[in-house]
């Protein structure tokens, strides 16, 4: 039976806790929509179709785009993963990954960039050359972050997959660690009775 595909919001949510991920996809137990997160989904939404305003923003940073595309469907047949990238973009003939994200956050947690990451395996699948760099942009703050796509981070994106698809096919159970995030965690009530 082949295995099934898993997206880099997957890999997110492994890397920022892989019980998380436990319980939302393989058990089904998913937390209410806060606030929040219902403002993020509608902004999202809202984003989706604006290739204008991602011209701008590429303009605003005196990026001179060569190609560009929006809301990239992309699959790894490899690595058994796919999603929809933002924007792929190309300057000096280097391909460039961009996530957009609409937390108010000043630097990128490692789930943001190892999903961001997941989009650049992917791309490189399917346009057939390497990633030059992930840029995650945060709308609130105007924070715009930017990593080298190395072969390490490529290498260990590779594992993060790996081990999200152990867990959703319910390979592997996590190993429950507490962590500073737990103190406000929807789903310790599973963790920590």
């Amino acid at each position: 039976m082949e295995e099934p595909y898993i997206t880099p919001t997957h890999i997110r949510d492994y890397v920022f806790c892989p019980t998380i991920l436990y319980h939302k996809y393989v058990r089904g137990v998913n937390e209410p929509e806060t606030p929040l997160m219902e403002e993020g989904r509608l902004q999202y939404l809202k984003d989706a179709e604006r290739s204008k305003e991602r011209i701008t923003l590429l303009n605003s940073r005196r990026i001179r785009v060569e190609k560009m595309h929006f809301s990239c469907k992309l699959t790894s047949r490899k690595h058994r993963i796919q999603g929809i990238a933002d924007t792929i973009y190309w300057t000096n003939n280097k391909m460039h990954i961009l996530e957009i994200k609409y937390s108010s956050l000043r630097k990128p947690r490692p789930d943001h960039i190892y999903q961001t990451a997941a989009y650049a395996l992917m791309a490189e699948e399917k346009f057939r050359q390497p990633a030059y760099k992930i840029i995650i942009y945060y709308k609130p703050t105007r924070k715009w972050f930017e990593k080298r796509y190395t072969r390490q981070l490529r290498a260990y994106t590779i594992k993060l997959i790996q081990k999200t698809h152990e867990i959703l096919s319910g390979w592997k159970l996590p190993e429950t660690s507490w962590k500073p995030q737990c103190r406000s965690c929807w789903y310790k009530k599973f963790c920590w009775p």
